[in-house]
């Protein structure tokens, strides 16, 4: 359910604010809003900072790719 783009925003929100252990999920779900995001961020718990530098380095590989591919063009 953390994980399903199909979860309904105030589940998710639900999910971030009452149970610490599926909070690293809700970083995995493509539609995690930027303030879900950071909420969940500042909340912590187990496995939040490792799931969110995950996030991150996959956002910044597709970055680069994705530089590399304008530069190419």
């Amino acid at each position: 359910m953390a994980t399903d783009p199909e979860t309904d925003p105030s589940i998710l929100w639900t999910i971030a604010r009452e149970e610490p252990r599926l909070r690293r999920w809700l970083v995995a779900n493509p539609a995690a809003s930027p303030a879900l995001l950071e909420t969940v961020s500042q909340l912590g718990g187990p496995g939040v900072r490792r799931a969110l530098e995950v996030l991150l380095d996959e956002e910044d590989g597709n970055q680069s790719s994705l530089s590399s591919s304008t530069a190419k063009a």
